[in-house]
């Protein structure tokens, strides 16, 4: 199930064809492929892998609970494969944008699967067949110009098309590649401007004003990281988009609680210092190798003493524990060393044990509720699966 020597020859194909960002993404791609099969072949496990000091052993869990997580994630990957829709989507309650589909996608990359191929290929395809149609005339990913959840599905379907850039059949390239440009613009304009307040240059938020901010951590993060994983694949990005968001992020950090605030302009006890904002911090800063900033640190250690210990309902002062989950997850394996030993054996465990029968996740009460069961289980794989470092932009 991991990316196939089919692959590689087909990156190697577009290099010889001359176009510079294949060649860019071939060496990147080609040089964790060939590193995840030495890894194999000495009958280890990718999470034994070290790029520094930072490690991220394997000895976290003992070889039973390992193989409880493959378990448990597989089952969750089973379900989302019965809960597609025809045209490739994974809907929501509210609504059928593609954010949620994304995520899917999302989950059956962190285990390996890939478009095409295998057991889920044609599943896969469906979806980004999907997120590709769902495109709008201006680059925004996006089925409904929703003033809330299309903000999120432009980040996350993005993000998506540009961890696939150069896995796609070589006729369906320029579709993809042009997706990924027109994507590239819309991020561009920072959507919600003109901002209203200079403390909010640098981010994005909704499509239309909401409340009293004009950026916010959450959706400024997808963008981060979709503009992240484009740069990676070899397109062009402009170094102030990066440069702002991270001004705008690190701009957020509460030194008094020593981590991360949603936004700058509220105080609501329910959203402003939740883990998932914690963590969405930590990994925006890891992604930019800023792993050891006194920042980084603080809000691991925010999220260490707020452990992942129930996960069937939201926990004060925060209502999106399956969200926080995934962000919390990244960000401490990002982190490495006793962040990730001391956290993930509680949260894989908690996580494990709330599976339902039909291997979905799906919580007792909170807003989640609202976004639905696929969302929900997408998220809880996504949380079990970063020491696969299947997906391009987590990479160590």
């Amino acid at each position: 199930m991991k990316p196939t020597f089919f692959r590689w020859i087909r990156l190697l194909e577009r290099a010889r064809a001359g176009k510079p960002r294949d060649m860019f993404f071939t060496r990147r791609f080609l040089f964790s492929c060939l590193l995840l099969t030495a890894v194999q072949a000495a009958g280890q496990d990718t999470a034994l892998s070290k790029s520094s000091d930072r490690g991220v052993p394997r000895d976290v869990l003992t070889e039973a609970q390992w193989t409880d997580v493959e378990k448990s994630v597989d089952r969750g990957l089973e379900f989302l494969s019965r809960a597609q829709k025809p045209d490739g989507c994974f809907n929501g309650d509210l609504t059928a944008e593609p954010g949620i589909t994304g995520l899917c996608v999302m989950a059956f990359l962190s285990r390996g699967h890939l478009p095409g191929e295998g057991v889920y290929g044609e599943t896969l395809s469906r979806s980004v067949e999907y997120l590709l149609s769902s495109q709008q005339k201006d680059g925004l990913i996006a089925r409904d110009r929703h003033k809330f959840h299309a903000a999120y599905s432009h980040g996350i379907g993005a993000l998506v098309l540009a961890e696939l850039y150069g896995m796609a059949k070589l006729e369906d390239e320029a579709r993809h590649r042009i997706a990924i440009e027109r994507a590239i613009d819309f991020c561009g304009h920072r959507y919600s401007q003109p901002k209203a307040s200079a403390d909010d240059e640098g981010g994005w938020r909704y499509l239309q004003r909401h409340a009293v901010s004009d950026s916010d951590l959450s959706v400024t993060s997808w963008n981060l990281m979709f503009l992240r994983s484009a740069k990676n694949s070899g397109f062009e990005i402009d170094p102030a988009l990066v440069e702002d968001a991270l001004v705008y992020m690190q701009g957020l950090y509460d030194r008094d609680r020593r981590t991360f605030r949603y936004e700058n302009h509220t105080d609501d006890p329910e959203f402003i210092h939740s883990r998932g904002m914690a963590a969405a911090g930590v990994l925006s800063l890891s992604l930019a190798g800023k792993h050891n900033t006194d920042m980084a640190q603080g809000a691991a250690a925010y999220i260490l003493r707020r452990p992942y210990d129930q996960y069937t309902r939201p926990i004060a002062g925060e209502q999106y524990p399956c969200y926080g989950a995934f962000y919390c997850s990244q960000a401490m394996y990002q982190m490495g060393g006793k962040y990730w030993r001391e956290f993930f054996p509680t949260l894989s465990a908690t996580i494990i044990n709330a599976q339902q029968d039909d291997g979905s996740w799906t919580l007792r009460s909170g807003l989640e509720l609202h976004c639905g069961v696929s969302y929900m289980t997408a998220l809880s794989v996504l949380a079990l699966t970063p020491s696969y470092q299947m997906l391009p932009i987590f990479q160590r």
